[in-house]
C-alpha cells in the first residue's frame, strides 16, 4: 500500500506532458473560436443579401402598384418574382427564402414584406445548432394612380450667378438645368405614353409667359391710342385732313397677379376674374401645360435664359391654375387637370428660388423691398389655398437668403411634422433636393 502511495505522489508531482495538455485544451478553443467567427460571416453575408432583395422586391412592385402596371390582388404574385429575380443562387437560393407576410395598406399606401431563411450552420452543428434563422422587413409607400406635377422653376437674373460667388462654379442656372433634368428621368423612368404621370413648368422672373393660353383666357389688357392721319393740313390748317384716333386693347403674352376677389382662387379667368396682363419685361421661356412628353418638356428647360426681378407669387398661382380642373378649357388636348377630389389622383407642386421675392406690378413696385412684401403675402395666400385643395406642395431655396428660406419652408406642406422643404447650398444638394422629391412623388421611398 506504502509503494502505491509513493507513486501516486510522484505522479503528482511530475510536471512533463503539461504543455502538451494546455495546447490541445487551448488549441481546441481557438479552433472552435476560429469556426463560429466564419458562421457569423456567413449570418452577415446573408443577412445583407436577403435584405436587399427584399428591398427591390419592395420597390419595384410599389412601382407597378403606382404606374398601375400590377394590380392589387397581384402584388403577393410581384412580390415573388421581383424577390427571386435579386436571388444569386450562390449566396441565396430562391428555395431557400419563404415569404412570412405581405401587407398592402391601401388608406397608408403602403406595402410591407416580411422574408426569412434558414442558414445551415458549418462548424456549430458540432455543438447541435444546425441552422441559424435570417429575418428581413421592408416596407415602402406607393403613389396613386394618377400624377400630376407642377415645377415652378425661377430664371430671374440672379440664377445666372455663379454658385456661391465662385469662379470655378457652375452657375446657378445651369444647376438648376441638370437638377429638374433628373427629377423628370426618374419620374418618366421605366415609363411609356400610356402611363398617367404628367408634368408641368412654369418659369419665372418679374412675369410669367402664358403664351399658350393668352388667346382663351380674360386679361385686363393694355390700352393704347392709335393714330391715323387721314391727309390735308387738318384742324390747325387748312384742307380737309385731321387725325383719327381710336383705343385699342393688347393682349401681351405675359401676365402679372390677378388681384381682388378671386386674387388667392383658381378660378378660370373670366370677365369677371381677370388676369392682369404685364408691362415688364417677359420671359423668353413659355409655360408648359401638364405633359407626359419629357422630350419637350427637357427642350424648355434647356432654352432657360435668366434674367429679371422676381414675381415668384405669380408662378405659384400659375402652378395652381394648371393643377385645377376649373381651367381645362384654356389648356390643350391632354393636358386637362383632374378635379382635386378625384379618387387616385395626386397633385403635387414644386417651388423653387434663389432669392427673395421683389416685384408686385400691380401696384408698381420692381425689385424693391416693398415689391418683397406684398409678394410674400400673395405666395402664402395661394400656397395655402392649394394646400387645402390636397395639392402637396414641396419647395427649394437654392443659395438663398433668410427671407426666401422662411418663405420657401412657410409655403411647403408639412408631413407627420415633416416639411417638405428643402435647402440646397450647392449643385449637389440641389440635385439631392430634386431628386428625393421626385422619388417620393412617384412613390419609391423605403420607409424603414
Amino acid at each position: 500500500m506504502r509503494i502505491v502511495l509513493d507513486r501516486l505522489k510522484d505522479f503528482a508531482r511530475d510536471r512533463r506532458g503539461n504543455f502538451g495538455i494546455m495546447f490541445i485544451a487551448l488549441g481546441t478553443t481557438l479552433l472552435m473560436g476560429s469556426a463560429m467567427a466564419i458562421d457569423v460571416a456567413r449570418m452577415f453575408a446573408t443577412h445583407n443579401k436577403l435584405v436587399f432583395a427584399v428591398d427591390a422586391a419592395v420597390l419595384a412592385t410599389t412601382q407597378g402598384l403606382t404606374l398601375g402596371d400590377i394590380p392589387m390582388d397581384e402584388a403577393e404574385e410581384a412580390v415573388r418574382k421581383y424577390l427571386d429575380a435579386n436571388l444569386d443562387n450562390r449566396t441565396l437560393k430562391p428555395a431557400d427564402v419563404e415569404i412570412d407576410a405581405i401587407n398592402v395598406d391601401t388608406k397608408a399606401r403602403s406595402l410591407e414584406v416580411k422574408a426569412h431563411t434558414l442558414m445551415p450552420m458549418t462548424f456549430a452543428g458540432i455543438v447541435g445548432y444546425d441552422d441559424h434563422r435570417v429575418d428581413a422587413v421592408s416596407k415602402a409607400q406607393f403613389s396613386n394612380t394618377e400624377i400630376e406635377v407642377v415645377m415652378a422653376l425661377d430664371i430671374t437674373g440672379s440664377m445666372g450667378n455663379k454658385i456661391g460667388n465662385s469662379w470655378y462654379s457652375p452657375t446657378k442656372l445651369s444647376a438648376l438645368q441638370d437638377a429638374a433634368a433628373l427629377a423628370l428621368d426618374t419620374l418618366f423612368e421605366d415609363v411609356d405614353e400610356d402611363d398617367k404621370i404628367r408634368v408641368g413648368l412654369v418659369p419665372y422672373s418679374e412675369a410669367v409667359n402664358a403664351a399658350p393660353v393668352i388667346d382663351k383666357i380674360a386679361t385686363t389688357g393694355l390700352t393704347e391710342e392709335e393714330c391715323e392721319w387721314t391727309g390735308g393740313r387738318g384742324r390747325w390748317g387748312r384742307g380737309g385732313g385731321d387725325y383719327v384716333c381710336t383705343t385699342v386693347t393688347t393682349y401681351p403674352d405675359c401676365v402679372r397677379e390677378r388681384t381682388g376677389t378671386y386674387k388667392y382662387s383658381d378660378a378660370f379667368a373670366t370677365s369677371s376674374a381677370k388676369i392682369g396682363s404685364s408691362e415688364y419685361d417677359c420671359p423668353n421661356a413659355e409655360i408648359v401645360p401638364l405633359t407626359s412628353n419629357q422630350s419637350k418638356l427637357e427642350s424648355t428647360i434647356d432654352s432657360f435664359s435668366a434674367s429679371g426681378c422676381t414675381a415668384g407669387h405669380i408662378a405659384i398661382g400659375w402652378a395652381y391654375y394648371m393643377l385645377s380642373s376649373k381651367w381645362n378649357s384654356a389648356w390643350p388636348d391632354g393636358s386637362d387637370a383632374e378635379d382635386f377630389d378625384e379618387p387616385g389622383v395626386s397633385k403635387y407642386a414644386i417651388i423653387m428660388t434663389d432669392g427673395e421675392f421683389n416685384t408686385f406690378e400691380s401696384n408698381g413696385y420692381y425689385c424693391t423691398n416693398s415689391g418683397g412684401s406684398l409678394s410674400e403675402d400673395y405666395a402664402l395666400g395661394l400656397c395655402s389655398a392649394m394646400k387645402n385643395d390636397g395639392v402637396k406642395v414641396y419647395s427649394i431655396a437654392f443659395d438663398a437668403g433668410s427671407a426666401a428660406e422662411s418663405l420657401m419652408k412657410n409655403c411647403a406642406t408639412s408631413v407627420n411634422g415633416k416639411s417638405l422643404y428643402y435647402n440646397a447650398t450647392d449643385e449637389d444638394s440641389l440635385e439631392e433636393a430634386f431628386l428625393e422629391i421626385a422619388r417620393d412623388i412617384k412613390g419609391l421611398r423605403l420607409v424603414n
